[in-house]
């Protein structure tokens, strides 16, 4: 939302020596019954000579910011420099401090550009100066309620708010995201928001979390439609188990194994009871199945629908459930007799066992049983 201001005491003028001035001169202002209050120019003059800028004259705003509820004091020195200073008392929860802080170069670029784009001063005020950032080249400089980092290589970005948290808590520039490559993004279902970074990006969506995607893993989630296609909004950070690296999103997950290339599983149906639904049932990154071998695969005579194979089994599904096929003497018999094509159709339970140990799975047209002594066989319905 935009900040409204009223301002008081528009435009004055005082002519200042930064290195040697004690006072201020106000040549003017417009309002003569209610003369200016000092104090903002006092802390600007003060930060000047701190920062050991020169300049002979400026022109300082005073702003009462209903946004902040506070008076903000503004200048701007020889063209390059702009100085704000926000004076006490703060409302609730503000960060500002008894001084005055300077923007120039990009990040002040970024700044002012934030209102033209229409957002207004969603970070508020500046309560840092520009700063190094200690590893690596970069700038960064911290206001209210965000912050505008900058590199030769990304320029200057603003984030704040869920995603700055994110991104702070990963080791912020350090981190293996690197520096923001954009400001703030609508996602394109306007539901919610994301910063790309060097390294991948900060998602964010007001229900389900906000979460860091690395670009290997977005590269495949981008193909599969981002948001709006088959996986949805992320739900997890990058996992790491097993030398495996799984990334767990709405409707479905992006894995590799053992270092391999990334695959998807998914429900055909987004909301459905399908494969991937079935797959976190069987403990999703901690499966008794296993590793994931080959991803979703189209039956040959059902395209609408998938199925998946992993290590110790098969996850089968027809778009409103999803079953277990173990590999091992029941699926062979079902593999024999023509999989989902055949007689048999689907499964439409999990292997079982009964009290005397035997095991068996119900399928569309017949149960296949399996014991010791007799091996696979099948009863038909």
């Amino acid at each position: 939302m935009k900040n409204i201001k009223q301002k008081f005491i528009v435009l004055f003028l005082f002519i200042v020596n930064a290195a040697t001035a004690q006072k201020i001169i106000f040549s003017s202002s417009t309002n003569p019954n209610n003369p200016p209050d000092v104090q903002g120019g006092e802390r600007i003059i003060q930060k000047l000579k701190k920062l050991n800028i020169q300049t002979q004259s400026l022109t300082l705003v005073s702003e009462m910011d209903v946004t902040e509820l506070s008076f903000v004091y503004s200048a701007v020195v020889n063209n390059t420099v702009s100085m704000f200073y926000v004076k006490p008392p703060y409302k609730k929860g503000a960060q500002y401090k008894d001084e005055a802080f300077a923007m120039w170069g990009a990040i002040r670029d970024e700044f002012f550009g934030l209102e033209l784009r229409n957002k207004g001063k969603i970070i508020g005020y500046p309560i840092t100066d520009e700063f190094k950032t200690p590893n690596k080249s970069g700038a960064g400089q911290h206001f209210n309620a965000g912050s505008i980092y900058w590199s030769a290589a990304t320029g200057a970005n603003e984030i704040h708010g869920a995603i700055r948290d994110k991104w702070a808590a990963l080791g912020w520039e350090n981190s293996w995201l690197g520096f923001p490559k954009t400001a703030e993004i609508l996602t394109s279902d306007g539901f919610g928001r994301y910063n790309n970074f060097e390294g991948g990006s900060i998602y964010f969506h007001p229900h389900l979390g906000t979460y860091a995607i690395p670009n290997m893993i977005k590269t495949v989630w981008e193909k599969e439609g981002k948001e709006r296609g088959k996986l949805g909004y992320p739900l997890s950070d990058e996992i790491i188990k097993n030398n495996n690296s799984v990334q767990l999103f709405e409707f479905g997950a992006v894995i590799s194994t053992k270092a391999g290339a990334y695959k998807t599983i998914f429900n055909s149906l987004r909301g459905s009871n399908g494969l991937y639904t079935k797959w976190k049932e069987t403990g999703g990154v901690n499966s008794y199945l296993g590793d994931l071998v080959t991803a979703n695969k189209n039956y040959p005579k059902m395209y609408k629908y998938h199925f998946a194979e992993f290590e110790k089994g098969y996850i089968y599904e027809d778009g409103t459930k999803a079953f277990v096929i173990k590999k091992g003497p029941i699926f062979n018999y079902y593999a024999s007799q023509g999989w989902e094509a055949g007689r048999l159709g689907l499964p439409i339970e999990d292997e079982k066992t009964t009290a005397d140990g035997t095991i068996y799975q119900g399928f569309q047209n017949g149960t296949v049983y399996y014991t010791k002594a007799l091996g696979a066989f099948e009863r038909k319905l």
